[in-house]
């Protein structure tokens, strides 16, 4: 492997680097607590308040963030490591996971990347095929007796449809998002002011000790070209982006496959998802700047469809915060929150309207100007009559949605009526 440099420790800038993930300075719970007799860290943030640190702070954070991943692995040598992509898979998660394998790999790690649900988006199989990516796809009966350790990236939580082992411990979460609880693990990063996880994996690149270069490595520019991707996808083509996005846009250029890229990006809407659009625009509930649409039932094939539907309604001229909403596979109301308001903050709206579980897990959840939900059907998903099922789920939901912006207005359930499934 070829070295760039070797990290160094300085113990005098870690007053700074606490400063600086503590947010606000008189809340402790805000920063990241290092105990030093288990190399553990937690990590827990406020959901109501958070204070973006400086430019100058973030440049401090990122060098000491990066040299602190370094470390963590050089703990775990030649140990397995199972990468876990949460959700539905998208670029972020993708490139985020192949950027955290070739890491392992400089450490003889054994990894495998899985993912739990469908791969659904066009443009994301494309990104699958086209780069030949070694993903597989696991259920509640995946085998995780031989893992050591186990990484989350992109995601609120740490919770997994699977069963780890007992010994099997949190090695790395990183992410961009709010999250929901404390996170514990050997090293937890989370930039709420990055627009991407992709960004932040691309300046361990950058300032790592291994060199990332495409012209030695072609799995390098499978990875760049990966990291870009979502970049690009999860900022909305850089609308969103933060300087660290750019900056790590910078780095990634020269090592891009630019073709494969512009392949990707440019794979045709499928049918379905437009037909979908053409649902959500007919049964549109416009209320002030809000508009909602409910679109009935949903393939699990199809449910990002739901999400491009709520980009494409937020164009509308006078429309600041668009949901989206359906049943996807017969088993959970899935939604898409697209926003351009400046006063909307989409993780707590949701969570406000949804609520959470008895267990403490929000239904709901996002960041800057877009967010989700599902919620379980449950015994529900057993009745027979999906006409009643479905005016049922949308009267409740529009009145969730009513109540939470301050209206009164009966729901409408014009061309509801049929569940055929788009």
């Amino acid at each position: 492997m070829t070295t760039k440099h070797q990290l160094n420790g300085d113990s005098s800038e870690e007053g700074l680097k606490h400063t600086v993930m503590q947010g606000e300075g008189k809340n402790v719970r805000n920063g990241i607590k290092q105990d030093k007799s288990s190399n553990s860290q937690e990590h827990a943030r406020s959901p109501k308040h958070h204070v973006s640190p400086s430019d100058e702070e973030k440049d401090l954070l990122v060098s000491n963030r990066t040299e602190e991943f370094y470390k963590t692995f050089e703990k775990v040598r030649k140990k397995n490591l199972l990468i876990c992509i949460k959700g539905y898979p998208d670029p972020d998660n993708i490139g985020s996971a192949l950027a955290l394998q070739w890491v392992a790999s400089h450490y003889e790690m054994f990894s495998t990347i899985i993912y739990f649900e469908e791969i659904s988006h066009h443009e994301n199989r494309a990104l699958v095929k086209k780069l030949d990516l070694e993903l597989e796809h696991a259920d509640k009966n995946f085998d995780t007796s031989k893992f050591d350790f186990y990484a989350i990236n992109d995601a609120q939580n740490t919770d997994l449809p699977i069963t780890l082992p007992p010994t099997c411990e949190l090695l790395v979460f990183v992410d961009h998002h709010k999250t929901l609880g404390t996170i514990q693990g050997r090293f937890v990063d989370i930039r709420e002011w990055s627009g991407s996880t992709s960004a932040i994996y691309t300046e361990y690149l950058l300032n790592g000790p291994f060199l990332f270069d495409s012209t030695d490595d072609p799995q390098a520019s499978k990875i760049a070209t990966s990291l870009v991707h979502g970049i690009r996808s999860d900022t909305n083509d850089y609308i969103n982006a933060s300087y660290l996005d750019y900056r790590a846009s910078e780095f990634l250029a020269k090592h891009v496959d630019r073709d494969l890229l512009a392949l990707i990006s440019r794979q045709s809407i499928p049918a379905k998802t437009m037909d979908l659009t053409q649902i959500a625009l007919q049964r549109k509930d416009i209320r002030g700047t809000f508009m909602f649409s409910g679109v009935g039932f949903v393939r699990e094939e199809d449910r990002d469809g739901i999400g491009q539907c709520a980009d494409y309604l937020l164009s509308r001229e006078g429309i600041e915060t668009v949901v989206v909403y359906g049943v996807v596979g017969n088993s959970m109301i899935d939604g898409s929150l697209r926003t351009k308001s400046h006063t909307l903050d989409p993780d707590k709206w949701l969570k406000d309207v949804f609520g959470h579980d008895k267990n403490g897990t929000f239904y709901g959840g996002g960041r800057k100007n877009k967010g989700g939900f599902q919620i379980p059907l449950g015994v529900f998903a057993k009745c027979s009559d999906k006409e009643l099922l479905w005016i049922l789920i949308k009267k409740t939901i529009d009145e969730l949605f009513y109540e939470k912006i301050g209206v009164e207005g009966k729901t409408s359930i014009d061309g509801d009526l049929s569940s055929t499934k788009v």
